[in-house]
């Protein structure tokens, strides 16, 4: 029998909940729960490697084989990229309350009520993508695209010289904006896969209290992001390979930062 993963403190979970029964008001948490978050998410590893293991190679192949098909791969591996989510996230809820983890919990959202609704959590993150990505080209390439033209106009080195300069600028600036939108998003994206799964939380509904959780608990995911990011360049070095535990590590850890921080 597979072993029980509580999280530390909490007790072992209920149930997914019922629509409509999920916290408004997140906990608060110190910023050193963002790495025990990493802990809890070895144990969650280590209750079910195999299945772990066999589940996200299929994620890869998924992923190569949506690759190979020209732009409506990509769309589509954005859009199921939160039903998958979802699975795993219950995938990860069967383990805390001491039942097998499935290599079919990768596809369990497909079989739920959930299907819609993390759907559109889908669809967000592509008209996101795309809002941001229209937005930055439109300053980069605008501002090249006047300055290169008052430096033709004027027709002098100088000129030319300032034009090459505001476009570095333009660029640095439209950098800069993609960061703290994708930053921004991030925190909204991070708890509301699981309140859609797992609280039967609106999608949008899900998204502003993921975002009003991570302002709340900032800290705490700094820890955590500084930490993935040390692990992620280790993962990466024997050809990547290291992604094969880091991935259900990492989904594991983040099922217990939903668990500290709007979990029973």
């Amino acid at each position: 029998m597979e072993p029980t993963i509580p999280p530390p403190v909490l007790p072992q979970p209920a149930e997914p909940a019922a629509a409509g029964s999920w916290p408004r008001e997140p906990r608060r948490l110190a910023a050193s729960r963002g790495a025990s978050w990493w802990g809890e998410g070895w144990k969650i590893f280590t209750a079910a490697p195999l299945p772990w293991l066999g589940i996200v190679v299929m994620i890869v192949v998924i992923n190569i084989v949506l690759g190979m098909i020209p732009v409506i791969g990509g769309l589509a591996s954005t859009v199921l990229g939160p039903i998958f989510a979802g699975g795993l996230l219950l995938g990860c809820h069967a383990l805390a309350r001491g039942q097998p983890l499935q290599f079919t919990h990768l596809f369990a959202a497909f079989q739920s009520d959930r299907l819609t609704p993390l759907a559109i959590l889908g669809l967000v993150v592509l008209a996101v993508g795309v809002v941001v990505a229209l937005a930055v080209g439109a300053l980069v390439f605008g501002t090249a695209g006047a300055a290169l033209l008052t430096g033709a106009m004027q027709g002098s080195d100088h000129a030319l010289t300032a034009a090459l300069a505001g476009m570095s600028g333009a660029a640095l600036l439209g950098g800069l904006i993609a960061l703290v939108a994708f930053a921004a998003f991030f925190m909204a994206w991070w708890f509301a896969p699981a309140l859609v799964t797992l609280h039967r939380a609106p999608p949008i509904d899900a998204l502003q209290a993921s975002f009003h959780a991570s302002v709340a608990n900032f800290g705490a995911q700094l820890v955590f992001g500084l930490i993935f990011i040390g692990l992620a360049i280790v993962a990466s070095i024997p050809f990547g390979l290291g992604w094969l535990v880091l991935a259900p590590v990492a989904i594991g850890a983040s099922y217990a930062s939903w668990r500290e921080v709007f979990g029973d």
